[in-house]
């Protein structure tokens, strides 16, 4: 087995249990709405091509050294990821934005009340009210269930082409993280997840368009509108989370009890 398939292996066991320490930073990161804009904008533009056509030959050897299943179970059983489990979790995350969140985000909001201007308002005023509809949501956990049936063919209902899809994006998005065990930085693999996305998307759209597929194309349109929407809202819960984690340094005294009030949620 050639030594790259060996070490992504290995870096999908040791994913399950560790997580990747990143040093102080003395700034808030820009705003989630506006990473996820930025990225949209340059993938857009092209300026993503280059990396998604090296990503995509990466795919391609793996599968010619009849790697790709390997590692798609390999992952699979080391993240102990179930459809259930997809399900589940995505349940219980929105009932934690709906409910056992409800008071973090008025914590926060009582925070910030009298000093709307500082860089900190937009991140909690993103996590405070934001939303998603049963339809998005929905379409999200369809397409990620997809991901545990890799069909025998890929040409045979639209099924089984977004199923392919979503499994062969899934596959990219792991074999991405191993370039971020080795020396990028966590803002380029996140801006880098987010173009995969998209080309993933556009492709399930343009799928669901060549076989006139109305039910599949609202699909992947709900999915899109979702992802984009929940990624600025981690990308801003995780600049809270960084806050209270003391990896981004609080500038102020409203920053200071934005951390307190994080830390009591950890």
């Amino acid at each position: 087995m050639k030594k790259w398939i060996v070490e992504f292996l290995a870096l999908i066991i040791s994913m399950s249990s560790q997580n990747v320490l990143h040093g102080a930073e003395d700034h808030l990161p820009p705003v989630g709405v506006e990473i996820v804009q930025l990225v949209e904008d340059a993938y857009q533009k092209g300026d993503y091509n280059n990396f998604l056509n090296k990503l995509h030959e990466q795919y391609q050897n793996a599968g010619k050294a009849g790697a790709l299943r390997g590692i798609f179970e390999s992952a699979k059983a080391a993240m102990q990821i179930t459809p259930e489990k997809i399900t589940e979790n995505r349940q219980r995350y929105r009932a934690g934005i709906r409910g056992q969140n409800q008071d973090r985000n008025q914590r926060l909001l009582d925070a910030i009340a009298a000093n709307p201007s500082l860089a900190i308002v937009q991140r909690i005023d993103s996590i405070a009210f934001f939303s998603q509809s049963e339809e998005e949501s929905a379409a999200l956990i369809e397409l990620e269930n997809l991901k545990f049936h890799i069909p025998e063919t890929e040409e045979s209902t639209i099924e089984n082409q977004i199923s392919a899809l979503e499994t062969e994006y899934y596959i990219k998005s792991l074999l991405l993280d191993v370039g971020s065990h080795h020396g990028k930085t966590n803002t380029d693999t996140t801006n880098k997840k987010i173009a995969i996305t998209l080309e993933k998307l556009d492709k399930m759209e343009d799928a669901a368009k060549k076989n006139q597929n109305i039910i599949w194309l609202e699909k992947v349109r709900n999915a899109r509108a979702a992802f984009l929407s929940e990624k600025a809202y981690r990308i801003d819960l995780n600049t809270l989370n960084e806050l209270a984690s003391g990896k981004i340094a609080a500038e102020n005294s409203v920053e200071e009890k934005v951390k307190e009030i994080m830390m009591d949620y950890q």
